[in-house]
């Protein structure tokens, strides 16, 4: 049995991790706001992630063997009031100051990050992406994860922190809550599917329940040598737009509507004519395109060499 430390742990990956590792450890559910369910069989923690104090506080009275380190503010709209600073100070800051409270109280301490797949940036040149290509992050969101992922291997570098991993994740679904699959099929309010040009455009997804099951083989399997990992986490396979759509037809969560094909130039007519309107989004929006128009695969080797398999695809999440 470990102690595990999990940061938003209401969230919408905390919550699952969370009730995956209860049956087997001591869990310090660690959130701004605990729904009432956490109260039996975790220990329950209300607080500011950026609450530096905090978090030494924390570290030191419960010294866990692992930390899950999910919290963090999400992508925003296009149009946001929040700046810079306020991604900075949660997503890369928070981080920091949580690694050196977690290290300081256990040195073997494993620590688990969640980024993203978006610190690469736009420029994938239309190919798999893998781990050793470059970050280019092009929003305050990409840029605060990058920032974070930089500041821990440089620990892991300077032998500071001994077991670390960082998980880059492809866009996150359930059938709960699917908004990564719906705004690449779905027109506004679900009222019609679109598909965008073939529909063959394939893109890199994650089961919420593959990433569970990915942390939960990592802490099983973590070695007592010193490690630093950084994976891109996602199904096994790559899904199409069009099979999305045939899928969530299929489905009981999904609405069974007409499909209207959408044809590629529009949008790329569409994203140019918004960029001009709406100032200082430009990159960001005509990377709408690009998303729609192209395949987005990262490759799952490095993940898939750990010896995870990935039982979750789109289809046993949807269809039952």
């Amino acid at each position: 049995m470990k102690t595990i430390l999990i940061t938003g742990a209401s969230g919408f990956i905390g919550r699952a991790v969370a009730k995956t590792l209860l049956a087997d450890n001591t869990i310090i559910a660690f959130d701004k706001k605990i729904s009432p369910d956490k109260a039996n069989g975790y220990i329950p923690i209300v607080g500011d992630i950026t609450n530096e104090n905090m978090l030494k506080s924390v570290c030191s009275i419960y010294v866990p063997d692992v930390v899950i380190h999910c919290a963090g503010i999400a992508h925003q709209p296009i149009i946001s009031s929040l700046s810079m600073d306020a991604y900075d100070h949660v997503n890369h800051v928070a981080t920091i100051n949580l690694v050196v409270a977690a290290v300081n109280a256990n040195a073997n301490v494993h620590f688990i990050f969640l980024s993203s797949i978006s610190v690469y940036g736009e420029n994938y040149n239309f190919k798999e992406v893998n781990e050793e290509d470059p970050c280019w992050p092009y929003s305050a969101y990409s840029s605060s994860k990058a920032d974070a992922e930089h500041g821990l291997k440089t620990f892991f570098k300077n032998s500071f922190i001994k077991k670390l991993d960082v998980l880059r994740l492809a866009p996150v679904y359930d059938s709960t809550w699917s908004l990564n699959l719906e705004k690449r099929v779905f027109g506004p309010q679900k009222f019609v599917y679109l598909r965008f040009g073939s529909g063959n455009q394939k893109m890199s997804v994650l089961a919420r329940q593959n990433l569970v099951d990915f942390i939960l083989f990592r802490i099983e399997n973590n070695s007592t040598r010193r490690f630093c990992n950084v994976l891109n986490v996602t199904d096994k396979r790559p899904c199409s737009f069009y099979k999305i759509i045939k899928i969530f037809k299929k489905s009981e969560y999904q609405p069974d509507r007409m499909v209207v094909k959408v044809p590629l130039w529009f949008v790329w007519l569409a994203t140019r004519i918004a960029g001009i309107i709406i100032k200082g989004k430009v990159m960001l929006i005509h990377s709408f395109y690009d998303k729609l128009a192209n395949d987005l695969v990262f490759d799952n080797k490095r993940m898939l060499n750990t010896g995870f398999d990935p039982k979750h695809t789109i289809k046993s999440v949807f269809v039952k």
